[in-house]
């Protein structure tokens, strides 16, 4: 007995009504807010400040949804306050105007190591 033969074809662009889908929306905001929670967690904070000040790192962490052509895009955003740019600063480290070295803290990197699927 002979078995049918089956031709795959695979056109441009076959991904795209899946990856616009409502199932991969849900997806992508749950890995996203889970991203948001860790990178709070691990972002530096100020030792006698109580509440925190309006430009503290952990309040200016925002996660943002976008639908675009390809489908849905997760974003976790720092700092998107112009008036409050210090994260990167102390993620990176920086050389005060005394020429005193600061190390980086290695937040939002160590947010996103744990974050990562092998």
């Amino acid at each position: 007995m002979r078995r049918p033969r089956v031709r795959l074809v695979l056109r441009p662009n076959w991904e795209t009504p899946f990856f616009r889908g409502p199932q991969v929306r849900d997806l992508i905001a749950q890995r996203v807010d889970e991203l948001q929670v860790e990178a709070i967690r691990r972002a530096p904070r100020r030792r006698r400040s109580r509440p925190a000040p309006w430009n503290a790192v952990s309040r200016n962490i925002k996660s943002i949804m976008q639908r675009t052509s390809e489908g849905w895009h997760g974003i976790v955003s720092v700092e998107p306050n112009p008036r409050a740019r210090h994260a990167l600063l102390q993620e990176d480290g920086f050389t005060d105007r005394s020429g005193r070295e600061h190390p980086g803290r290695r937040f939002l990197k160590e947010a996103l190591y744990k974050m990562r699927i092998d």
